[in-house]
């Protein structure tokens, strides 16, 4: 699965996800929250099936924090209502695969802190089963 078929799929399911892939470019304030996709991997596919294992890391950037003291919350919610979406979500199409499980690889979001603009963020990680169509 390529990282914009899940961009794509997220912006779908009402969500704010930055258009291309393992990138996170400095954005107005106005475009936040937003989403920002990154490949990581996964493991290797089955020797004998073609299922495939990827793995993504999805940063949650949200507005300043010191311009508004709710942000910090507001933005972990977001997260974590992206990890709830994902998490045991089963038999879906995502672009061209079809997925027989969604995994979060924690239960909450990992707090990475402030951005040099002050704006707090998170990070989540998802691994997928994954069957390309």
């Amino acid at each position: 699965m390529r990282g914009k078929e899940l961009i794509d799929y997220l912006v779908s399911q009402t969500f704010n996800v930055y258009p291309d892939a393992n990138f996170m470019p400095d954005l107005d304030e106005s475009q936040l929250p937003a989403l920002f996709v990154f490949g990581t991997g996964g493991s290797e596919a089955d020797p004998d099936l073609p299922i495939q294992y990827p793995t993504f890391q999805i940063i949650v950037k949200g507005k300043n924090y010191k311009s508004d003291s709710t942000q910090m919350d507001k933005t972990e919610q977001e997260a974590k209502r992206l990890i709830d979406f994902l998490e045991h979500k089963n038999h879906y199409l995502i672009g061209q695969n079809y997925v027989y499980v969604s995994r979060s690889m924690q239960s909450n979001p990992i707090p990475i802190g402030l951005d040099i603009h002050d704006r707090p963020t998170f990070s989540t990680n998802f691994r997928f089963k994954l069957q390309p169509i």
